[in-house]
């Protein structure tokens, strides 16, 4: 009878048995995830949002060990554009145990980078829409796309599962072709949105800008825009990765048809072209910062020269943005100051 009391008492209580010990500990993570920083937490996270920003430039992934190419290091093809999934998962891992979170390119460009206290963003992106970005091996049961583990979408996919904290994320630019896989191309292209990952603009044939004429420019950008609207309406992102980096400057008279022209009575809007690049981009907040025309980081093996991967995170270790975890304020050293753009329409705590 005593025994039947206790288990009545402990049911009907309301910090009943089983609820004592979490109460108090849902309470203090609550505190951890709200209490103020000082400034001693700055400085021993080297927090800095006005650091530096890579924006990796990839193309094909191809299912290959790096002693299998004819190249450096990771290199399928004489220029580096092309890498072995072994060299790609080896940047996927640098990247993570250098403390940097993935984050999507259109954030970037907003101004919206959400990663933890103490980390650096990165920022992923596949030129071409290439096979062997998201190879489609058939449909299951149900009619999902099957994917290739060792393609690029593959590889991520086996990383946002052993890394649940990396927010695995990519904007893939297509042309004409898609992903050169007309059976699956759209569920492909409709997984992805679906899944995490952005869509963008390549051009329609991959056109060299320094060499098209103004109404070529326009069916380049207009066309592919169209497509995606008729595949993923309102669903990928306004912005242009530009074949072969051309036209190099923004001065060029094509640039006004890519940022905004008419196609086929349809008006289109670009909020960002791409660079083939060769480094890292500036901090939104800087008062540099020009997300019309951005800088990318080519992702090749080159001895440390030339500005490879090497080279490049070689130099961020001393350049790279920081986060303070808070997506509602800019937190920067008080000697950088006047570098802070102007009106950033964040809290800006100065240490």
């Amino acid at each position: 009878m005593k025994k039947f009391l206790i288990i009545i008492i402990c049911l009907i209580s309301i910090v009943g048995c089983g609820k004592k010990e979490v109460v108090p500990n849902i309470e203090k993570d609550k505190e951890e995830e709200t209490k103020e920083l000082t400034v001693e937490d700055y400085e021993n996270n080297k927090v800095d949002e006005l650091g530096e920003v890579p924006i990796m430039m990839y193309h094909g992934i191809h299912n290959k060990k790096n002693d299998e190419t004819d190249y450096i290091g990771g290199n399928v093809d004489k220029d580096g554009y092309q890498r072995t999934s072994e060299a790609f998962i080896n940047d996927l891992e640098m990247f993570y145990k250098n403390n940097y979170r993935m984050i999507r390119l259109t954030d970037y460009v907003d101004g919206k980078i959400d990663v933890q206290l103490g980390k650096s963003p990165i920022i992923l992106t596949f030129d071409d829409g290439l096979e062997n970005n998201i190879k489609v091996t058939g449909l299951d049961a149900d009619g999902n796309i099957i994917i290739d583990p060792n393609s690029a979408v593959g590889i991520l996919e086996s990383f946002k599962e052993k890394y649940p904290d990396y927010n695995v994320t990519a904007t893939f630019f297509v042309n004409g072709g898609l992903f050169n896989q007309p059976e699956y191309n759209e569920k492909i292209i409709k997984w992805l949105v679906n899944n995490g990952y952005d869509i963008g603009n390549h051009t329609y044939t991959h056109v060299d800008f320094s060499k098209a004429s103004g109404d070529e420019s326009i069916k380049e950008i207009g066309k592919i825009y169209s497509i995606l609207d008729d595949i993923i309406p309102n669903k990928y992102v306004n912005i242009v990765a530009l074949p072969f980096g051309s036209p190099y400057n923004l001065e060029h008279e094509n640039m006004k048809y890519i940022y905004e022209s008419t196609y086929e009575s349809k008006t289109y809007k670009t909020k960002s072209a791409l660079r083939v690049g060769w480094k890292s981009e500036s901090s939104p907040f800087n008062k540099d910062f020009n997300p019309m025309f951005l800088k990318r980081i080519r992702a090749y093996d080159n001895n440390g020269e030339e500005f490879d991967i090497q080279m490049n995170f070689k130099l961020l270790e001393n350049t790279k943005y920081i986060s303070d975890g808070d997506t509602s304020t800019i937190t920067i050293k008080k000697e950088d100051k006047n570098l802070l753009k102007s009106s950033p329409n964040l809290k800006v705590v100065t240490y």
